[in-house]
């Protein structure tokens, strides 16, 4: 009896091990299964964490332009949905709630097909650039230049054309649409590109490039002298230079010039120009030309002067007016009013000194009476240049502290008794023949002007 109750004790205690055995197995086995479950769930959320950081670099001559993530490209959620679809329920349920079902469920679970996880194929369908638009409107964009011809030295010469930076029509679309099409984000790591739009065909090209061949000098040169003329300014008239006929080019862009044309074309001014015993013609203080009739002289055009000025016109193709050379002669002696002189006019009642060319004093004045003590016109030079000097006549005898005569008893003097000048008053209240001067432009002109001093009045 003892003896069979040790044996049941015996037996009693083998199944209790073999119990205790199965259920630590069980527990084993049920731990290996949360653990495999929570490797699920870190791949499963590691995965996403790598979508998104997950990044394009854009740069523009090595210059950063945006760093951009699929979420900001509008990839982000087609990937994420890729991620989604390789796990289960189960694998993508924290280990948390996956430890909180009954066991037979997460036993169930150990025994369901685990597909080995891949990466994430990007589709560019729904790709979104706004971001990347946005930050290349930032960069200053000039366009690129035509390549173009310019004169010089009496040549055509070609301007290379310039690259600019303006973009093609949707140029960034293209550039990433091709680089993340079929991209795969790894399993086990974030995705890493970079885009250099310079590497790309990208920019808007120039239409004319120096090496295309389409500059056709005689063409240019035609369009550049259809309608050009040369102005030829000389005293009291100005003459036109069609430029067309005279000038050519070779294949290299080189100018030539027809110089018997241009010598036949000079010719032609000289007759219309060249005069003898004429009126010498004065450029006066208003800028019109006075033919001064008691003033004759010879005029001739200075043919070998002008045709250098309009070989050199003519080689540059400009336009600008040329001041044709001449010559003037009286009595035989080069003549002309220039540098330093006084200009009386008389109808304007205005006086005018030039020192070296320059305007050193313009006033107006009081001349002669009309109809009987008129000034007279002609050219003088100045013969006297007294200080504080008496005026007299048969009914006048007046002070004056600056005289300077050019002609009998005529001459240039301030007038004290006198508050108005110029105007009309001279046909009614003007002078003995003088001319009267403010005092303070004849203060000017007496410190100033010396014997010999050129006086014309007309």
């Amino acid at each position: 009896m003892k003896r069979r109750r040790v044996v049941l004790l015996s037996l009693a205690a083998v199944v209790v091990l073999v119990a205790a055995a199965v259920f630590l197995l069980f527990l084993r086995s049920l731990h290996r299964v949360e653990t495999a479950q929570a490797q699920c769930y870190a791949r499963y959320q590691s995965m996403l964490s790598n979508l998104a950081d997950s990044q394009v670099e854009l740069t523009e001559g090595g210059s950063l332009v945006g760093v951009y993530s699929l979420e900001t490209l509008g990839l982000y959620e087609q990937a994420a949905a890729s991620v989604e679809r390789q796990f289960s329920a189960l694998e993508k349920m924290p280990p948390e709630e996956f430890e909180a079902l009954d066991t037979k469920a997460r036993m169930a679970w150990k025994d369901e097909t685990h597909a080995t996880p891949q990466p994430v194929v990007l589709d560019t369908q729904g790709l979104t650039m706004d971001a990347v638009e946005q930050d290349l409107a930032k960069t200053e964009r000039h366009p690129s230049e035509d390549a173009y011809a310019y004169l010089e030295n009496g040549a055509f010469h070609i301007q290379p054309e310039v690259q600019g930076n303006v973009l093609k029509d949707r140029l960034a679309v293209t550039v990433f649409t091709g680089l993340l099409s079929g991209a795969q984000v790894p399993v086990d790591a974030p995705l890493r590109l970079s885009v250099e739009l310079t590497d790309y065909d990208c920019y808007i090209p120039p239409v004319v490039t120096a090496s295309d061949g389409s500059f056709d000098y005689a063409a240019l040169l035609q369009e550049a002298t259809q309608d050009m003329t040369i102005p030829v300014s000389l005293p009291g008239q100005t003459l036109s230079l069609q430029v067309a006929p005279l000038v050519s080019t070779d294949d290299t862009g080189k100018i030539t010039l027809d110089e018997q044309g241009l010598k036949a074309q000079i010719a032609q001014f000289a007759a219309s120009f060249d005069k003898d015993e004429t009126p010498y013609l004065l450029t006066t203080y208003e800028g019109t030309i006075k033919p001064l009739t008691f003033l004759p002289c010879s005029y001739r055009l200075d043919q070998a002067g002008l045709l250098t000025l309009l070989e050199d016109s003519l080689t540059r193709l400009s336009a600008d007016a040329v001041e044709a050379p001449y010559t003037c002669t009286r009595k035989g002696e080069p003549f002309s009013i220039s540098g330093t002189y006084v200009e009386v006019d008389i109808q304007q009642q205005q006086m005018t000194y030039y020192k070296d060319g320059e305007v050193l004093v313009h006033t107006d004045v009081v001349t002669g009476r009309k109809g009987g003590y008129d000034t007279p016109t002609g050219y003088y030079q100045v013969q006297t240049h007294s200080p504080n000097a008496w005026l007299t006549g048969p009914d006048y005898r007046v002070f004056v502290k600056y005289w300077v005569g050019f002609y009998l008893a005529y001459g240039i003097h301030d007038a004290s008794w006198r508050t108005e000048f110029g105007g009309d008053k001279y046909i009614y209240d003007g002078s003995h023949g003088c001319v009267n001067t403010p005092e303070a432009a004849m203060k000017i002109i007496y410190d100033d002007i010396t014997i010999g001093t050129p006086v014309v009045l007309y």
